[in-house]
């Protein structure tokens, strides 16, 4: 396994925004003139046809992102369901327990004569913040595990996204001021 050279020609390049970082760096944050000189390197070193070949695929990649984000997304919608699933049968597990309680205690009550304290003594007995405190934690865990690992999935499918933009919309750029910039060279060069 050897170390894998950074390729200088654009047809043996795998992926086009790959080939462009690695042979001229960073293309967001730069300055106007940063970018000027960016943009006449570009074209200098790449013929017309390269340039368009350039940003058929980066928007081929855009429209890739696009329609597969409907498709990102829905694990978690299905987890979120399930998530609202839970929660709904916890509530029904604890709407249960009330009324199993409450048959109880009416027979209890009404075969024996308990007092007002014996009867808040009963209740007392029964906590039901423990349930509460286990009900909510099972259902705000999840989702909020769910919500951080969707936060940090959708983060980095949009800086993707963000980067094709961007270097369509500078190979654009280049294509508009392709012939400028190669008539200014081919004088300077016949000097």
């Amino acid at each position: 396994m050897g170390v894998k050279e950074l390729t200088r020609n654009y047809n043996e390049a795998k992926s086009t925004i790959k080939y462009l970082e690695k042979r001229y760096g960073k293309f967001y944050n730069l300055t106007n003139d940063g970018q000027k000189e960016l943009q006449k390197s570009i074209i200098l070193d790449h013929n017309k046809v390269d340039l368009n070949r350039m940003l058929r695929r980066i928007k081929g990649g855009i429209e890739v992102a696009k329609d597969t984000q409907a498709i990102n997304v829905l694990p978690y919608n299905f987890l979120l369901v399930m998530i609202a699933s839970l929660g709904s049968a916890g509530v029904a597990m604890l709407t249960g327990r009330m009324l199993f309680l409450n048959s109880v205690f009416n027979k209890y009550l009404d075969s024996k004569e308990v007092s007002k304290t014996e009867a808040s003594d009963i209740l007392n007995a029964i906590d039901f913040g423990s349930i509460i405190q286990i009900g909510v934690l099972a259902v705000s865990l999840p989702f909020f595990i769910i919500f951080i690992v969707w936060g940090f999935h959708s983060k980095s499918l949009t800086k993707d996204v963000d980067k094709s933009y961007t270097i369509k919309i500078f190979l654009e750029e280049c294509l508009e001021d392709y012939n400028k910039v190669t008539q200014q060279v081919i004088p300077a060069k016949q000097n």
